[in-house]
């Protein structure tokens, strides 16, 4: 049986503390990762439409520096599982 709960972020996450084996909760996180970044392509298209409605406004290229930033982190961090 899957069990869900409201992450921080407002969407509904599976949790993989919850799952009876490693594979399960593997593959839970798989799964949220996968709702994570549907989230943040969202997120992203939401904000270009801001950031095109005040073209002078540099704090909308901070931000994306900023995510651009923790998502080289996360890549490094799984590519160094492979070494």
């Amino acid at each position: 049986m899957i069990t869900f709960f409201q992450a921080a972020s407002g969407l509904n996450l599976i949790d993989a503390s919850a799952e009876p084996t490693a594979q399960g909760a593997y593959q839970a996180h798989q799964a949220n990762i996968g709702i994570l970044l549907a989230a943040l392509n969202d997120e992203l298209r939401s904000h270009g439409l801001r950031a095109a409605s005040q073209p002078r406004h540099r704090g909308f290229a901070g931000d994306l520096q900023e995510i651009q930033s923790r998502l080289e982190e996360m890549v490094t961090l799984l590519a160094c599982d492979e070494r």
